[in-house]
């Protein structure tokens, strides 16, 4: 069993340890962890990393004494604490596991982890405003917080661990759910938060947060690999030997000749590669080329024009979610819509398979008005996967998930078998068919989502945040479904905070805000230099490369291919 023991006088800064510390869950043949030996210091950042699977949330779950104590778990080594009064508060990747449900506003939800503590009420107020204020929720304390969008849920919920003053802040996927902006601020924060004096552990995939990092410690099938300044323990020379693959930004500064520590800003990546033009341009990092993922339609649909004619919806509160939004979609496009946290892209969505119904304006599917179709009508054509796999699973296995949908399609068994199969070696979970999709994590559950989607063969694809907790290969994967998709004549259309997976495999991008759309356009043209304030004012970050690009004057340069091509030639006029 783990130990949680105290070490030193309680004068002495906090931090937090661990020794040899190995899990594994009951049932399992291998070590979640294996002996991880891990020192956080008062005031470090230190950053977990790895890919799925890894043993990062496991780590997470027992540096926060929830194993083996709430998850039942085999354990040994011990886990040491510097302090015997050191709080450690742990933000879970989901707000539905984080956010109490029992509270009317977002205030409430913040007041309740100090009422637990029983800080006075005189203090209370002040430390719910500068959390409110730290994370940009202070315009929702009055909102439900089951009427935010998810991006929202989980600022509050980053809110509600924070403002309880932690002496160790535990954080497992934090900015999943956020849009670039928001990643880019919660990184911020939690810099500043070490800064402070509190020992933080967040692991993440996410390359903004792991280049805040004092150190970043990098997992493999549960042990630990490498320790170090994030640019050299996210570096090739780290990953390239467990078959992990670098962050783009990484690739980049090792391209530009960057030794430092830390990952570097885009100017210092800029006057590296500036200094080398045309130089090591093959070991740009590449994407796949093409679906290497086959997909063979089985059901027949016409072309399937998706079109919405001035929208608006109104929520029971009052908010005004869209605002006279109108799209064309040709059949065969691929449109990843962008936008901040809130501006209305789930809303939108949901109106496309007939799960909200427009205040006014109109939504047509193959030139059909959805007015007074049912949704299960609707579904044979439009396939949604929800953001959140749990709102969409209830089968027993994964296989009986995945086959539900063209089932109730009424097709015929060899079809369904051949959906099934096709749908489970697209997402790579051939060998889970007989797992309960609830003994995945989270994951691999989105995975399941997408195939049941993906066995009914819609005519129209709609994905809400489909990369959310998955790692490179996993973002690799939905990539190539998207590609695949698109090769067989369907349509896809997807809800993204992640800009490099939108530039890589989208051919046009919708950005919306305050529920409406801005900017309508190809990648190279939306993510312009010129484009910077109005892609700012929507919350968006451009990718890496484009950035990089804007900075050395080459043009648009969406994707790191796009630049690699520009580093190569003359720069752009």
């Amino acid at each position: 069993m783990t130990e949680v023991v105290a070490t030193g006088p309680v004068e002495r800064a906090p931090e937090v340890r661990t020794l040899a510390l190995t899990v594994r869950y009951y049932g399992r043949e291998a070590d979640a962890l294996h002996e991880i030996d891990l020192r956080v210091a008062r005031g470090e950042l230190l950053g977990v990393a790895g890919e799925n699977g890894a043993g990062k949330s496991t780590l997470a779950l027992a540096l926060a004494g929830l194993i083996p104590r709430v998850i039942r778990a085999q354990v040994s080594g011990s886990i040491e604490l510097s302090s015997p009064d050191a709080h450690v508060g742990i933000v879970f990747s989901s707000p539905h596991n984080q956010i109490s449900a029992t509270k009317a506003t977002v205030r409430e939800e913040l007041a309740f982890g100090l009422e637990n503590l029983g800080v006075p009420r005189a203090d209370m107020d002040a430390r719910i405003d500068a959390a409110l204020a730290a994370l940009r929720v202070d315009h929702l304390a009055e909102r439900f917080p089951f009427e935010l969008s998810g991006g929202e849920q989980q600022r509050v919920a980053i809110a509600s661990i924070l403002v309880m003053g932690t002496q160790v802040l535990v954080l497992d996927e934090p900015t999943a759910q956020l849009d670039p902006a928001s990643t880019r601020l919660v990184g911020e924060l939690l810099r500043d938060v070490a800064t402070s004096g509190t020992a933080v552990v967040v692991a993440e995939h996410a390359p903004v947060i792991l280049g805040e990092a004092d150190r970043v410690a990098v997992l493999h099938e549960g042990r630990l690999v490498a320790v170090g300044g994030p640019l050299t323990a996210l570096g090739s020379a780290t990953l390239g030997p467990v078959g992990l693959e670098p962050p783009t930004i990484v690739r980049l500064a090792e391209l530009a000749g960057l030794t430092g520590p830390r990952v570097p800003a885009d100017e210092e990546l800029a006057s590296g590669l500036r200094s080398g033009l045309g130089r090591g341009v093959e070991a740009m990092p590449g994407s796949v080329s093409g679906a290497s993922i086959p997909w063979i339609p089985v059901r027949s649909h016409p072309p399937t024009p998706v079109e919405v004619d001035d929208l608006t919806h109104r929520y029971a509160n009052g908010v005004e979610a869209l605002r006279g939004v109108s799209l064309r979609i040709a059949p065969g496009e691929t449109v990843a819509i962008v936008g901040q946290n809130g501006s209305g892209k789930t809303t939108l969505v949901k109106h496309l398979n007939g799960l909200l119904r427009p205040a006014t304006g109109e939504v047509r599917i193959d030139g059909r008005s959805l007015l007074g179709r049912r949704v299960d009508e609707i579904a044979g054509t439009v396939g949604f996967v929800f953001q959140d796999p749990d709102d969409q699973l209830f089968g027993r296995s994964v296989e009986r998930e995945v086959a539900f949908g063209p089932r109730n399609l009424q097709l015929d068994a060899a079809t369904v078998e051949r959906l099934v199969e096709a749908a489970l070696g697209a997402t790579g979970l051939a060998d889970e068919r007989r797992t309960n999709p609830y003994d995945l994590d989270r994951s691999r559950r989105k995975l399941v989502a997408l195939a049941s989607i993906l066995a009914m063969d819609p005519a129209v694809l709609v994905l809400d945040e489909p990369t959310t907790g998955q790692d490179a290969p996993g973002v690799r994967r939905i990539g190539e479904i998207v590609e695949a998709f698109r090769d067989a004549g369907r349509t896809v259309i997807a809800i993204t905070h992640d800009m490099e997976l939108a530039a890589r495999h989208f051919g046009r991008l919708v950005v919306m805000t305050a529920g409406r759309i801005v900017a309508d356009g190809p990648p190279e043209e939306v993510f312009d230099v010129r484009n910077q304030a109005l892609l700012a004012s929507a919350g968006l970050v451009p990718p890496v490369a484009a950035r990089v690009g804007a900075a050395l004057g080459l043009g648009s340069t969406p994707t790191p291919e796009a630049l690699a091509r520009r580093l190569a030639g003359p720069p752009a006029g």
